[in-house]
């Protein structure tokens, strides 16, 4: 009797044993955004927004969505910057670059708050306290009862909250506090629930870029907030640094207005869905039945622990670099963000552009079969993780030179984008079926950086306002967001988890 072969399978390659005829016509596509369906020849001849396939439109909206959450996310981070006083003015230690004489430079006027750099990092890093309440619960809301309504009305509830923010910061910074914590609990369940509306809609062979492109939507958000946050907090309406909240508090809202008519939760469930791409889909994915979750087998799981290792540890550098680089830019270069905001949004600008790139390049290397779905993973990981911690160094050691420092915190933000091809979007590759609910896990234990990055750096820094100071810190992020690289390298196997098909009869030699 012949040994029984291990049946391990990448999620692609099961499919394609389920369809031969699928495979083929998937293999005769173009990459995204060149996807066509199954028949898709004759769509030539129909009117062009019948050819947008319903899938590009619930990820466009995904996108807009993700924008929204990090408008909300990141406007305090420029906000406070306006909202304080600098600790100069304290008589608090502060070993800053020199100011050339010119207007760009010029320190902005003191704010309407004396927090100390304790308070601001407790202020800056308490959404997470709430954002990590949620991340659980949502995975496992948006599987059972579908993603649209878990990510659209999380997301109004924050903005309805970020209009109040506010008040509450003028009443005591501890309403401030406890505001941001329950906008933390209302935006925890979106990328749970993300992962679960990919589950429903994403071909195996878009994964590497539909999601990645979507989720873009966050550097997006950062580049646009930065900026136009810097000039509300500089003029005069609705009250200075107040109108960034009010203004980005009122964009989701519309958002959500669109978000209910634009998405829904599978094709089955979208009534634009053409007949085509719902046929295409279905045959392409996965068939779920609605099991109980394989939680002993999740946790016994070596590499999804991989991906929840390297998550949290990629997380770790990208929120000590998203609520921090305001004020490094701000107390140690000397750049006025409030005229300057674009300066913070640059990194950003770059780290999109590695994520659609990369994501194509990830795509097309396994869509030709050149590499399999693991050694993708690891090879965007390893440029990911060994390119930002380098940059993250040299930040430490170019000194007060201002166009080296740009130059190396743009690079170390933008190799965080090979990532969102990387490690953040295994869990599809894992278990396509609990992706939801794996992101959740992950997301929960990513977000625990959220608030650990700026307290640690609120600590290094008081009455610590220093070159050294700052030198610490990126060194520290480096080491890290290394060591995260390194566990998912050595760990991490892309081939599809036997749980995750449970619902399907093996097929076994006689």
């Amino acid at each position: 009797m012949r040994s029984q072969p291990d049946t391990r399978r990448s999620t692609s390659a099961l499919l394609y044993d389920e369809n031969e005829k699928t495979i083929d016509a998937i293999l005769d596509q173009q990459p995204l955004l060149g996807y066509t369906d199954i028949d898709g020849d004759n769509n030539i001849h129909e009117p062009w927004h019948r050819r947008i396939f319903a899938r590009h439109i619930v990820a466009t909206w995904t996108f807009f969505g993700f924008l929204c959450l990090y408008m909300l996310r990141v406007n305090l981070s420029v906000a406070i910057v306006a909202m304080t006083t600098p600790q100069s003015a304290t008589n608090q230690s502060v070993e800053a670059c020199p100011s050339p004489n010119d207007s760009s430079s010029t320190p902005a006027k003191h704010g309407d708050f004396d927090w100390n750099p304790r308070t601001q990092g407790h202020v800056l890093g308490s959404f997470f306290y709430g954002y990590i309440l949620s991340q659980f619960i949502g995975g496992i809301l948006a599987e059972r009862y579908g993603a649209k309504w878990i990510f659209g009305c999380g997301l109004l509830g924050a903005g309805l909250l970020t209009l109040l923010s506010p008040i509450a910061a003028k009443t005591h910074v501890g309403l401030l506090i406890a505001t941001r914590i329950l906008i933390g609990v209302f935006e925890g369940p979106a990328f749970p629930a993300a992962g679960a509306l990919w589950s429903q809609w994403v071909p195996p062979l878009e994964r590497s870029i539909i999601p990645p492109i979507a989720h873009a939507g966050k550097e997006v958000g950062v580049v646009v907030t930065t900026p136009l946050a810097g000039i509300l907090c500089a003029s005069a309406f609705l009250g200075g640094w107040p109108s960034s909240f009010y203004v980005f508090g009122v964009i989701t809202c519309i958002w959500f207005i669109f978000w209910c008519f634009f998405a829904y939760n599978s094709p089955s469930q979208h009534p634009r869905c053409s007949k085509k791409e719902r046929d295409y889909i279905t045959a392409v994915l996965p068939k779920p039945k609605k099991l109980k979750t394989p939680w002993l087998a999740i946790a016994t799981s070596i590499p999804f622990w991989s991906i929840a290792i390297a998550s949290t540890c990629v997380q770790f550098v990208y929120y000590v670099l998203l609520t921090s680089l305001p004020t490094y830019f701000a107390t140690i270069l000397r750049f006025n963000l409030q005229k300057n905001g674009f300066m913070f949004a640059i990194p950003y600008v770059f780290m999109m552009i590695v994520i659609v790139t990369s994501g194509q390049l990830a795509d097309h290397l396994r869509a030709r079969k050149i590499m399999s779905t693991t050694s993708v993973r690891k090879l965007q990981t390893i440029i990911g993780g060994v390119g930002s911690s380098l940059f993250l160094v040299l930040i430490g050691y170019v000194g007060c030179s201002k166009v080296a420092a740009m130059f190396c915190i743009t690079l170390a933000v933008a190799f965080i984008g090979f990532h969102s091809s990387g490690c953040q979007i295994s869990h599809l590759d894992i278990a396509s079926n609990y992706a939801g609910t794996l992101v959740g896990i992950t997301n929960t234990l990513a977000s625990i950086p959220g608030f650990v990055g700026p307290a640690m750096v609120g600590a290094i820094t008081n009455n610590n306002q220093t070159l050294h100071a700052w030198q610490t810190i990126f060194n520290l992020s480096a080491g890290i967001g290394l060591f995260g690289c390194i566990v998912y390298c050595i760990f991490f196997d892309g081939n599809e988890q036997s749980w995750n098909r449970n619902d399907i009869e093996e097929i076994t030699e006689n």
